[in-house]
């Protein structure tokens, strides 16, 4: 259970434990929100809460802006059924827009073996990539896909990724303003860039 200011510290892995269980979400004024957590918005930490309906593929969709989370507390664990109705909630969708579950994976795993190549720390949570503690690179994993909210380590981030020799870069629009969490190992990214620019 976290408060609002404590909410919006978290990080994606902190948050990737509420994911697919039942909460309970306190906004501003007192007003109370209950769902299953499907996701968590990495750039404003906004809470996306699923309502099941009575029938299979039945379902509403609620997000609870990240700046009014108060208060958010897990009250319930999905059982099998509901974890399977869950888990294929949007998925069919997703993946028919990102090229298909096995592209996607190709993707992260070549950018990942890329990073790594470079020295730059990396890690997996879910199907996001944080990067060097401080950025994360969402699915399907081209340069528009950073969060950053620092210009300079989101371009040289970008920079890495434009210069991935066996990149499939999808050519949707560049994100909208920098998107990032903050943390250590910026210099990591820096060294990364340079690398990168002696091999072109």
């Amino acid at each position: 259970m976290y408060t609002t200011s404590a909410w919006r510290q978290q990080t994606p892995r902190d948050w990737e434990h509420y994911v697919n269980k039942q909460v309970r979400v306190t906004a501003h004024g007192q007003q109370q929100h209950r769902g299953w957590l499907h996701t968590v918005d990495p750039v404003t930490a906004s809470v996306v809460l699923v309502q099941l309906g009575e029938s299979a593929g039945g379902c509403s969709v609620s997000v609870v802006m990240g700046h009014a989370v108060e208060q958010v507390e897990v009250v319930g664990e999905a059982d099998e059924e509901t974890a399977m109705r869950l888990s294929s909630l949007f998925r069919s969708e997703e993946l028919e827009a990102r090229g298909g579950e096995e592209e996607v994976k190709r993707r992260r795993e070549e950018l990942r073996g890329w990073l790594q190549q470079n020295r730059v720390p990396v890690e997996e949570v879910g199907e996001d990539l944080l990067v060097a503690g401080v950025l994360t690179v969402r699915p399907p994993y081209a340069e528009h896909d950073c969060f950053s909210s620092n210009q300079m380590v989101l371009a040289r981030i970008q920079g890495l990724l434009a210069r991935m020799p066996t990149a499939q870069r999808s050519s949707g629009p560049p994100a909208a303003g920098p998107r990032l969490y903050g943390g250590p190992h910026v210099g990591a990214v820096e060294a990364a860039e340079d690398r990168a620019n002696e091999q072109s």
